[in-house]
């Protein structure tokens, strides 16, 4: 469980781990990096509950400071035969644990069971941003959930110290490995509050967030069409104005689709003038802190060559 600045919901995530059904081996909380006083509150919490614990916590202060860095510090000290992964800011049922226990021992050719996450946001940018990412109200498998056995990273190898794709970039790579993945739909985790970001500004600066590691995760396709689309637009702009605007008016037309393949019958919902406007905004601030992050992601490549 890797954690960052998650003081104030990482006490909810520490109690519904102690409250499962299935009691794991040992929980081993890993801080990347934080800079609040969150390791402060896991220490505080392990002493204050560890004699009624079914099993140990550790807080392990690793250094590290992505999410995939954290938990491949994670599976470095594990002893156990199966890991599992949750995140903190995630509602999680009680018998998560036991439910992927029963379904990855029921089939000994599978080397990993995921459940999937839900996202519905909190007002309506937060809900135009998951929209156009996750897909509103819709189940997408995800590693947070998963169950995996221990000697699947000897084959596929560790996650990536990225930010963001790391989780991405191993699936793709344990598909390439042939190592079957379970999808237990009966796991559903959700967000705490905000799923995306409350506002526009929020949501231009995680999309540079993710966005900027993407190069290193092995994606090269994705920052080379934003790229090279962001040239044609220009070029389009300068010597052929005309077609630019075609481009510039069906725009919103192609977010919407966009919306409706990824949140399907969900979709329905932004069906009203104000929330198609908002849909349409928010892609835009999408796409446009897309293309800033693979540009600096672009700039890091030739500065660390």
């Amino acid at each position: 469980m890797p954690y960052f600045n998650e003081a104030e919901v990482i006490v909810e995530t520490l109690e519904q781990l102690r409250a499962q059904t299935l009691a794991p081996l040992k929980v081993i909380m890993v801080n990347s990096s934080s800079t609040d006083n969150s390791s402060l509150v896991v220490d505080a919490w392990i002493t204050q509950n560890q004699s009624s614990l079914a099993c140990p916590f550790q807080n392990l202060n690793s250094r590290t400071n992505t999410p995939g860095g954290s938990k491949a510090a994670g599976v470095d000290i594990a002893t156990t035969d199966l890991v599992a992964f949750m995140d903190c800011g995630l509602n999680f049922s009680t018998d998560w644990l036991a439910l992927q226990f029963a379904m990855l021992t029921s089939d000994s050719e599978a080397s990993w069971v995921s459940g999937g996450l839900i996202t519905s946001g909190q007002g309506i940018t937060d809900k135009c941003a998951i929209a156009h990412t996750y897909g509103y109200r819709r189940f997408r498998p995800c590693m947070p959930s998963s169950l995996l056995r221990r000697n699947i990273f000897e084959t596929v190898g560790r996650f990536k110290d990225l930010r963001a794709g790391y989780d991405a970039q191993w699936i793709r790579d344990a598909n390439r490995c042939s190592q079957k993945r379970l999808i237990n739909e009966s796991v559903v985790v959700s967000y705490l509050g905000t799923s995306f970001a409350p506002n526009l500004w929020q949501v231009f600066k995680k999309s540079i967030l993710y966005a900027r590691p993407t190069l290193r995760s092995g994606n090269k396709k994705t920052p080379s069409a934003y790229v090279l689309a962001a040239v044609l637009g220009l070029a389009l702009a300068i010597f052929l104005p005309s077609i630019f605007y075609y481009g510039v008016a069906g725009y919103p037309l192609a977010r919407i689709a966009l919306v409706g393949k990824k949140s399907k019958a969900n979709a329905s919902y932004f069906l009203r003038p104000d929330r198609l406007v908002m849909l349409v905004i928010t892609g835009a601030v999408l796409d446009f802190g897309k293309l800033v992050g693979y540009l600096r992601g672009l700039i890091d490549s030739f500065s660390t060559k």
